[in-house]
């Protein structure tokens, strides 16, 4: 009889919590703005003709032909790479 007694408390106090859960739950969504739960808008990604790092298109200093992460990087240029396959211009 206890053993009965004892599961149907435990179960009693599972239901309680999840129900006080999901309260909260619905409280934090109907108060955050729509934006806020939306995944980022993903962005094209870029590599460094310099140092080769990717990053952000938005992020990205273009001189025209080549991008580059940072100010100092631009004002260097591309960096010599006479093994590298890489071209981020398409020159057909």
């Amino acid at each position: 009889m206890q053993a009965l007694l004892f599961i149907s408390l435990a179960i009693l106090v599972f239901l309680v919590v999840r129900m006080l859960l999901n309260i909260i739950v619905e409280a934090r969504a109907k108060n955050n703005p729509a934006g806020e739960n939306a995944q980022l808008e993903s962005q094209n990604m870029v590599r460094c003709a310099h140092c080769g790092i990717h990053l952000p298109q938005s992020e990205a200093y273009f001189d025209g032909r080549h991008t580059y992460c940072s100010e100092g990087h631009l004002r260097k240029g591309p960096k010599d790479a006479p093994n590298s396959s890489y071209n981020d211009v398409d020159e057909d």
